[in-house]
């Protein structure tokens, strides 16, 4: 950018991504800012482009606003008198000291000029940081940031996870070998505050930077940007200075987005030291976190052990002092607290033991996170982890350091606090609010008991957003007024913090600047918490009645149509708690857009216009489907920071393929779609065309290969018994104006037996792709299905076919009975799309008929076209729905065509069933695989077996019972026999072969084969078949 002036289009995709990279940015404030910013966005680009003009970079932007933000309670020697107080608390504690810390919000305009210098710099400078470093990676492709992908970062949750792993894997591994080995654990005090970012422009970094193929234009144009940079840097510390009334002339703003590559190259030199030293197996680092394994040699200490690995200076009681000389990063003052450092000498089996506690307790925790609910917070007990995270003394988890212990803690927390969030927007309002009440009054006493408000002000905000959205305004008020009482005012503030501390050092307390722009932070993050959550459809005067006199933000009050005004724009911009889908109200009317907003500033780039273009068609297959929440425009749609997922695009995208069928282009069309839309750039289609109405979808498995000699593992059909009472039914099937889903039931003991049904469908999973769950008719609310269908293709990871409750028509009274696929395929894509019962069943249209609004199915199409069938690791495979089992235009067109038929049922009459699949097994020469409703029961798959007692491959009745019951299907032998292949009659054929020929692994095969499967011989094909 040094000679030329950045288009507008670039300024716009440099938006997308620095919006993304602040709205998760932990801790961080400025998101009604953002939407500010963007509802002018035009406006705001093009006046940002002529402050940008000649190779300008930072000089002419405002930097941001500074903040004081609170970090923990300042240790005090007299504190440590062994006594832990629950239920009661110290009297001094009411007036405690804090830790704080600065924190900048960028403005946009400095925000978009630091992703122009990632995109032009940060794959040189990210280059120079080795493999062990995983936190604030830059997403690279070939060393290079792509404007159009959504990320500038790389997924956080996976590299921390890496962070974790590797270091026990390797002590695990080296002790595996004989060796004593020492883990060190520690983190950098203050890091962020103590770098001196001058080194940035050293002649060492410049000459690595040439070293990594920078060419001297490249490098001039580096000096010049990072000068601009290191004095914007500059106006921070004026600024801050001024904030918090101490001299600050060192550092990098913690939230600006050039900081985190700038914190990481600090420390470059040191992970080059720790990774060379003699003995070190393993070296991770994760932002200010390190962790070292090692060959155990004859330490003595802790300074001896730690000089081992770090280059220290000699002075320091309580911190260890890196020799920053040595590391040649002069100006810096990096420091470990000798508290915080712990060291691990571990030998034989009891330090093998311990290392596997502490893996096993992370991927504990882990596993929780992957749940569809965590079932504590369902019968009101998820209150525990909040206990156990503000007492990390007595919490069972074991960890390399105490920190870990109360992170890990918090982690739980943050699960069951996710949890209890999923929770409540999936249950009737009424319910949400009786169950968030309960743990909001349990969690209160405990907030007020433990008196920590800097921990848990995390918490207190996302509880306050929870009572706000479940229309507890109850809570919600005590919630308010108890963050009033200690930090509604400065005058408050400072009669509960007594002190300041930065750094270690007190701020003059003789100063009010420091708690008013303490103050300011505290308040901007509840009337942003607030914002993201007020309900859309609230006016103004129902928000003054539940802020009667306004909200409290700074010295005024903020009022009820600013308050709406602001989570309007919230919403417009997806910066919200929910993303638009979640967020939108339940209508079918499509409100007028302006899709040519800001288009005519971006047709210069001719890749954004065409993806923007291709964006368009999905929009308007919305818009065709009468489907609200994604019609915007399209240069809106893109910027949205949780843009619709794989499986939102393609639900809408296939969603008429039934009637239509399936276009030979239709896969990759859609996966062209989830593309533009995502940034991504997936090039294996979900599934490929063979007819209009028979597809492929073949999932590339990152599973390890079978051994050799062993047969590839059978699928697996797992049958869901999920119990739906007649009173669900009713309530889906009435007609309510406005509602396509009626009126549905959706109580808390329904989504726990929903939870129940998945989590044993998680463990009856081996995590293969060849798997896939069935849930019966008409058993999955609507209002769930997303949900649903997005945590089985990100956590399960199998295939899913569920009968969904009936959809209403908007105009007549039709009701669709439909179950919908959810496929994986290839690299996290999925395809999904339903089928849809053409005739109802006698008992359901009568029942339809009696109804208080009578509804009936649409009248069937004339001539409809064959019935869908996937070829896929489940074999050939379709749906029949319940009663299209006794219908024979329904099953004559499956003949020939399939190997396996799934059927959703809500069938009452289990015992006609017996012969009913039968029939229909010999016909179509199939396994039959039917998941009925568990209030009746009876779910089971069913093979044409020659013997009569090897047919039913798995059978469960249980009566209103949530569970399943799941069978490897003999898939191979069946598809064998179709392709003409001789069945044997001996089935000790493979195992006597394998003998023969001393085949000790094969005969291990054949017999775990033999036990598990005991394949038989088929019966004979139909006559008819083809």
């Amino acid at each position: 950018m040094a000679s030329s002036t950045p288009t507008i289009a670039e300024l716009y995709l440099a938006f997308r991504q620095a919006k993304a990279a602040l709205y998760f940015e932990k801790r961080g404030v400025g998101l009604i800012e953002l939407a500010a910013y963007e509802q002018n966005l035009p406006e705001n680009l093009k006046a940002l482009q002529a402050k940008l003009a000649k190779g300008r970079w930072f000089d002419r932007l405002q930097i941001g606003e500074v903040w004081i933000v609170p970090k923990r309670f300042h240790a005090n020697q007299d504190e440590g008198d062994g006594v832990i107080w629950i239920g009661s608390t110290r009297q001094k504690s009411a007036s405690r000291p804090i830790d704080v810390q600065l924190r900048i919000t960028p403005h946009p305009d400095f925000a978009i000029a630091e992703v122009l210098y990632l995109w032009r710099f940060g794959g040189l400078l990210d280059s120079l940081l080795s493999d062990d470093v995983l936190g604030y990676r830059l997403d690279l492709r070939e060393r290079q940031v792509l404007p159009h992908r959504r990320w500038l970062f790389e997924y956080w949750p996976k590299r921390y996870q890496q962070f974790r792993a590797a270091p026990l894997n390797a002590a695990r591994s080296n002790l595996e070998l004989g060796e004593q080995t020492l883990i060190v654990s520690g983190d950098l005090a203050n890091f962020y505050d103590t770098i001196d970012p001058s080194f940035m422009l050293s002649s060492a970094l410049v000459s690595e930077l040439q070293a990594a193929g920078a060419t001297q234009a490249v490098v001039d144009e580096y000096r010049s940007a990072t000068a601009s940079l290191l004095r914007a840097y500059a106006r921070f510390y004026e600024l801050a200075t001024s904030r918090a009334a101490t001299p600050i002339s060192v550092g990098v703003p913690i939230g600006a987005l050039t900081s985190r590559i700038v914190a990481n190259l600090s420390l470059a030199p040191l992970d080059r030291h720790v990774a060379s030293r003699p003995g070190v197996v393993c070296y991770r680092r994760y932002v200010d976190d390190l962790v070292i394994v090692a060959r155990a040699d004859d330490e003595r200490g802790l300074v001896e052990t730690m000089r081992r690995f770090l280059p220290l200076h000699d002075d320091g009681d309580e911190v260890l002092r890196l020799d920053v000389d040595a590391l040649n990063r002069v100006g810096s003052e990096f420091q470990l607290q000798k508290t915080k450092v712990r060291v691990h000498h571990l030998a034989g089996v009891p330090g093998a033991d311990f290392v596997e506690a502490v893996a096993s307790d992370f991927a504990k925790a882990l596993s929780e996170r992957r749940a569809f609910v965590d079932s504590s917070t369902l019968v009101g007990d998820g209150v525990r982890h909040l206990i156990r995270a503000g007492n990390a003394e007595g919490s069972p988890l074991r960890v390399l350091r105490e920190a870990d212990r109360a992170r890990l803690e918090r982690f739980a927390l943050s699960t069951s606090l996710r949890s209890l969030e999923r929770v409540s927007s999936l249950i009737d309002h009424k319910e949400a609010r009786e169950l968030v009440r309960g743990c909001l009054e349990r969690v209160g006493r405990v907030l007020d008991a433990e008196g920590n408000w800097v921990d848990d002000l995390e918490v207190s905000l996302r509880l306050l957003k929870l009572a706000i959205c479940t229309g507890d305004w109850k809570s919600a008020t005590e919630l308010r007024k108890r963050m009033d009482r200690v930090w509604g005012s400065v005058e408050v503030l400072r009669s509960t913090t007594a002190r300041l501390y930065y750094r270690g050092r007190e701020i003059n307390p003789s100063r009010a600047g420091p708690w008013t722009w303490l103050r300011n932070y505290l308040h901007e993050r509840r009337l942003e918490a607030i914002c993201s959550c007020l309900p859309i459809g609230m006016d103004a005067k129902q928000i003054a009645t539940r802020f009667p006199g306004g909200l409290r933000v700074r010295t005024k009050e903020v009022k009820a149509t600013v308050l709406r005004r602001r989570a309007e724009q919230l919403a417009s911009a997806d910066l919200r708690s929910r993303d638009h889908e979640d967020d939108a109200l339940p209508s079918r009317r499509i409100v007028d857009v302006d899709r040519a907003w800001l288009r005519s500033s971006l047709v210069r780039d001719q890749e954004l216009s065409l993806r923007l273009a291709t964006i368009d068609e999905f929009i308007q297959r919305c818009e065709d489907l009468g489907d609200r929440p994604w019609v915007m425009p399209a240069a809106r749609l893109f910027l949205c920071t949780r843009p619709p997922s794989y499986f939102d695009i393609a639900r809408r995208w296939l969603y008429r393929v039934e009637e239509q069928g399936f276009d030979s282009s239709v896969f990759d069309s859609l996966i062209k779609v989830v593309n533009a839309i995502r940034g991504t750039e997936y090039n294996d289609a979900v599934g490929n065309v063979i007819d209009r109405s028979t597809i492929s979808i073949q999932r590339f498995s990152a599973e390890k290969p079978a051994a050799v000699g062993s047969p590839a593992p059978e699928p697996r059909i797992i049958l869901g018994n999920l119990v739906v009472d007649d009173d669900a039914w009713k309530a889906a099937a009435t007609r309510v104006p406005g509602s396509p889903f009626g009126a549905p039931l959706l109580t808390k003991n329904r989504l726990q037996g929903l939870a129940d049904v998945l989590d044993k469908a998680a463990r009856a999973s081996r995590g293969r792709a060849s798997e896939v769950l069935v849930l019966p008719e008409l058993s999955l609310p609507r209002k769930w299905f997303r949900t649903v269908a997005n945590h089985v293709v990100k956590a399960g990871q199998y295939g899913l076919v569920a009968g969904l409750e009936y959809i209403h028509h908007d105009k007549h009274p039709y009701v669709a009975n439909q179950v919908f696929a959810v496929l994986p395929g290839p690299f996290m894509s999925v395809a999904a799309w339903p089928w849809t019962k053409r005739l109802p069943a006698r008992e359901e249209a009568s029942l339809l008929s009696k109804l208080r609004s009578p509804v009936s199915f649409r009248p069937p199409i004339a001539s409809p076209i064959p019935r869908t069938v996937i070829h896929s690791e489940w074999g050939s495979f379709s749906v029949l729905i319940c009663s299209e089992l006794i219908e024979a235009r329904r099953v004559a067109d499956l003949l020939g065509r399939v190997q396996v038929v799934l059927c959703p049922a809500w069938n009452p009459d289990t015992a006609s069933y017996d012969h009913l699949i039968q029939s229909v097994g010999f016909q179509l020469h199939s396994v039959i695989a039917i998941a009925n409703n568990g209030h009746y029961s009876d779910c089971r798959a069913w093979a044409p077996r020659a013997e009569r007692w090897e047919r039913d491959l798995c059978r469960l009745i249980e009566r209103d019972v949530n569970d399943v019951v799941y069978v490897d299907v003999p898939l191979a032998s069946l598809a064998a026999f179709h392709g003409g292949d001789k069945q044997a009659k001996d089935k000790y054929e493979r195992l006597r072969a394998a003998l023969n020929r001393r085949d000790i692994v094969g005969a291990r095969a054949a017999l775990e084969t033999l036990t598990e499967d005991l394949p038989g011989a088929w019966r004979p094909l139909p006559p008819d078949w083809n």
